[in-house]
């Protein structure tokens, strides 16, 4: 992922260009916008992602600055759902990246994903059935054979 890639992504999301030379408040939200994503997905620095938008390093960091003193969740609201909007959409392009020249770390990052919810959907049921116990219901021990049981399924085993 590159600066040149999120830059037209913001400028496709807010419909204008972010490079001209212009103080108008929705140009210089972009900017700071367009800013704070390439500081989170790329590792450019700070005079090539404002020699982008031909700006110094300097107005860069001022942007960022901007970016968490106004367009926050409090303050233009707006702005903020457009940017988590932009997040989200560059992170799927950025997964989908991923998985096309690194399938197996792809799918060994989901498979990862999927077993840490497993393991605290296990937890949380486990938790329920105590507190179930505790309450004095007359079925914990039941439940805790049927979730042994959906633990210990053969057909879930590996070789």
């Amino acid at each position: 992922m590159n600066s040149i890639v999120i830059k037209k992504a913001v400028q496709s999301a807010f419909n204008t260009q972010i490079h001209i030379p212009s103080r108008e408040r929705e140009i210089v939200y972009m900017r700071a916008i367009y800013y704070k994503l390439c500081k989170e997905f790329t590792f450019e620095s700070l005079y090539s992602i404002g020699k982008q938008v031909n700006r110094h390093h300097a107005t860069v960091l001022f942007g960022l600055k901007t970016f968490d003193n106004i367009i926050n969740n409090n303050v233009e609201i707006e702005y903020y759902k457009k940017y988590l909007t932009l997040k989200t959409r560059i992170q799927k392009k950025l997964s989908l990246e991923i998985k096309s020249y690194e399938p197996d770390r792809f799918y060994r990052d989901k498979y990862r994903l999927k077993l840490l919810q497993n393991r605290k959907l296990y937890n949380y049921t486990k938790e329920c059935i105590d507190m179930l116990e505790r309450m004095g219901n007359k079925y914990p021990d039941l439940l805790y054979t049927k979730l042994n049981n959906i633990v210990n399924d053969k057909r879930y085993k590996t070789k």
